[in-house]
């Protein structure tokens, strides 16, 4: 037993915390929630009740969920391997500020575009083709707005933080987004990381 568990399933927004993981060189044990996995399904319930992957327990006692809490935490608990800037800097104010405007605008957006039907009382085709097309629009407007802050090749400049993992994630849900420049040059600098890379393949990215 390693201390951490990371409940994960392929495809979500657990390779952002796994990469984490890897980028910090901390043993994780994983636990794979998928249809098949009902006693992981259960477990996963009893630790989150929203049912949701990714949930991190911690060896330190906590049970974390929602992907960028997750990732605020492993900086908090592994501060020398710089997930984020140094507290207390502009720089990790920023970092922040865009890992938080992506989790609240962007990734529930991208889940609208994926399950529409989860979105409306009355799942008809042309009221779930109606979300998903304003949640696309949505999308790109929001990663261009995130593209216009990017430094280059990453966010804050030269530096890899977990901010820049995380766009890249959702870009890879969203092909409009990996058609913005600096959203191409972002994603191609991070896979450069062997973690992020062993990450992104694990979770079937890219495919």
């Amino acid at each position: 037993m390693s201390g951490y568990t990371l409940y994960w399933k392929p495809g979500t927004g657990s390779m952002v915390v796994e990469a984490a993981l890897r980028l910090i060189g901390v043993a994780f044990d994983e636990v794979l929630v998928d249809d098949a996995s009902v006693r992981a399904k259960a477990e996963l319930v009893a630790l989150n009740p929203a049912g949701k992957v990714p949930v991190l327990a911690c060896a330190t006692g906590p049970v974390i969920a929602e992907s960028a809490a997750i990732l605020l935490a492993l900086d908090d608990l592994f501060p020398e391997t710089r997930l984020l800037p140094p507290h207390g800097t502009p720089a990790h104010s920023t970092a922040v500020q865009w890992l938080i405007f992506m989790a609240t605008n962007i990734y529930p957006a991208a889940l609208r575009y994926y399950y529409p039907d989860r979105h409306t009382s009355q799942p008809t085709l042309e009221a779930c083709e109606a979300i998903r097309q304003q949640a696309g629009r949505d999308m790109s407007r929001d990663f261009a707005q995130l593209a216009a802050a990017v430094k280059g090749p990453f966010l804050l400049g030269q530096a890899m933080t977990i901010t820049d993992v995380y766009a890249a994630m959702l870009a890879d849900w969203h092909d409009p987004a990996r058609e913005i420049p600096e959203i191409a040059v972002l994603v191609n600098a991070v896979l450069q990381a062997p973690a992020v890379a062993e990450a992104w393949r694990h979770h079937g990215f890219g495919d």
